[in-house]
């Protein structure tokens, strides 16, 4: 069965946390914002009053004050003694998943603000589960996606520019993998077929990005929004999140999942920065050695890392094979791996990037 998902309503522009807060009123009167300290302090309070002024009654909850189980006990008991009516998800990726938790926990409506173009998270129906130190443990499916993902490009544009980069390689990404599922009539995390719109919108993400990103951050760095910056932000978080959740995950982020769930591993990087050289790895798998290299040479004059050691992995040959067993095992998550992906070529090419 083919299944494409999405948003109901995806709205971008400048100022758009000030602008555009009128069309969060249809969820209802009474937000909680889920988000942390950090970036309740840089945008919340500002917009807790912006809310106000469109009569929208709004509290924050911060995910970094307690435990999950405590925050999401203290989230229950916020929503039923106060009456929120809708949750607000505030920041990047973790606020983001918990945010979407949150609101599928209660049965209530989420919309979805950004505040960085790190990740591709906003859009989908999903939310990354780690544990308290930060090891990836599964994914969490939800009935339906956020009703409405609001992207102000004047907060994202403030943000420091690793975060586009890495918003930036998590996108490209986005087309590889879903390529090697719609290749491999493979099916999503979802377990569904790919349509031709999640194909489609991949590999205009990954177009995009090619022509824009270069310009995107000379105008960052010059202080000015120009269409590039504007096409690379809907391209990190709109096309690439519905890429991703529609056309299938594959050995990127395979790759990415194993090294965040193993706690063992000194793990130094973005989520974006592994999946730069999850890819890699999974071209050198796939056989595709001169995409390998056009990658290896952007990522490399984007400052993006390339190899093992450049994300704090220095492993012996042991440690190589125990993580290639590791990877394969993803395909029980919902990752695509095709049939000629096995144990031997994974640490192959693993021992090629290390």
């Amino acid at each position: 069965m083919r299944v494409f998902a999405s948003p109901q309503v995806y709205i971008q522009g400048f100022a758009a946390f000030q602008t555009e807060l009128l069309c969060l009123q249809r969820l209802g009167k009474k937000a909680l914002i889920v988000t942390d300290a950090f970036v309740m302090q840089m945008v919340g309070e500002q917009l807790v009053e912006n809310l106000n002024r469109v009569e929208i009654e709004s509290a924050a909850v911060l995910v970094d004050d307690s435990s999950q189980a405590t925050f999401f006990a203290k989230t229950k008991e916020m929503i039923q003694t106060a009456n929120y009516q809708f949750i607000i998800a505030l920041g990047g990726g973790k606020a983001m998943d918990l945010g979407k938790m949150v609101a599928n926990n209660n049965h209530l409506p989420v919309a979805v603000l950004p505040t960085s173009a790190a990740t591709d998270a906003a859009t989908s129906r999903i939310s990354v589960i780690y544990d308290e130190a930060g090891n990836f443990v599964r994914y969490n499916f939800y009935a339906k996606n956020p009703e409405i993902v609001l992207v102000d490009t004047k907060i994202i544009f403030a943000a420091p520019q690793e975060m586009l980069v890495a918003g930036f390689a998590d996108g490209i990404a986005t087309y590889i993998e879903a390529r090697s599922v719609w290749e491999d009539q493979g099916v999503n995390i979802a377990g569904a077929k790919p349509t031709l719109a999640a194909l489609s919108l991949a590999k205009t993400c990954h177009d995009v990005l090619i022509r824009d990103i270069k310009s995107a951050l000379r105008a960052q760095k010059d202080g000015i929004i120009n269409a590039a910056f504007e096409n690379v932000v809907e391209s990190n978080i709109l096309l690439s999140g519905l890429g991703f959740e529609n056309g299938g995950l594959s050995l990127a982020h395979s790759f990415h999942n194993v090294i965040m769930g193993d706690c063992q591993l000194s793990v130094r990087g973005s989520h974006g920065q592994i999946v730069a050289v999850g890819l890699l790895l999974q071209l050198l798998i796939e056989k595709r050695r001169t995409e390998y290299e056009d990658y290896r040479q952007l990522f490399t004059s984007l400052k993006l890392p390339t190899t093992l050691p450049e994300l704090n992995l220095n492993l012996s040959q042991t440690m190589i094979r125990n993580l290639a067993k590791k990877i394969l095992l993803t395909k029980q998550a919902g990752n695509h791996l095709g049939k000629q992906v096995d144990e031997a070529k994974i640490s192959t090419a693993l021992t090629e990037l290390a």
